[in-house]
């Protein structure tokens, strides 16, 4: 295994990682500010930016490219984030639909972030179905990208 391409992943310090994962309690906090009865898992939320770090480093090495563009940023936020489930409800929380798609919504907050859009640049049900994906397809890393990419072309009246 010496010869890895894996041998030449970076590893990240720790004001990386903790900054890092001040800006999404605060994406988190912009995201939520009305809401009640969730609350951010702050180790959850620090495993999604290890995860986040490392998948982006493999990428980078795979595929040769020194930097990675906010498509596939975008993408792996909201990839960590809708499967590891950092947003927590309260156990005496008055669970709404709202609240059971809390991380799904989280996701798409902190991916728009890196594509500088926001939600509501999103007609209503292209955002149903990508919170729908979100919820219940997995979609890998990759094929979040394209949608990040074409999304953000749409949102900015552009062709892909």
């Amino acid at each position: 295994m010496s010869d890895s391409p894996l041998k030449n992943i970076p590893h990240r310090s720790k004001e990386e990682i903790l900054e890092r994962l001040r800006s999404l309690v605060n994406i988190y906090h912009a995201a939520f500010k009305n809401f009640t009865g969730v609350h951010p898992s702050v180790p959850t939320l620090r495993c999604v930016v290890e995860r986040y770090f490392l998948e982006l480093d493999r990428m980078k090495v795979f595929h040769g490219f020194e930097f990675a563009d906010q498509h596939k940023r975008a993408a792996l936020t909201a990839f960590w984030i809708s499967k590891l489930h950092p947003v927590q409800l309260h156990t005496d929380a008055n669970v709404t639909d709202a609240l059971l798609i809390a991380n799904e919504w989280f996701a798409i907050h902190a991916a728009l972030a890196h594509l500088e859009i926001e939600v509501s640049d999103i007609s209503a049900p292209y955002l149903r179905n990508l919170l729908y994906t979100l919820r219940f397809r997995n979609p890998d890393p990759e094929t979040l990208a394209s949608i990040m990419y074409l999304l953000e072309r749409a949102c900015l009246k552009q062709s892909p």
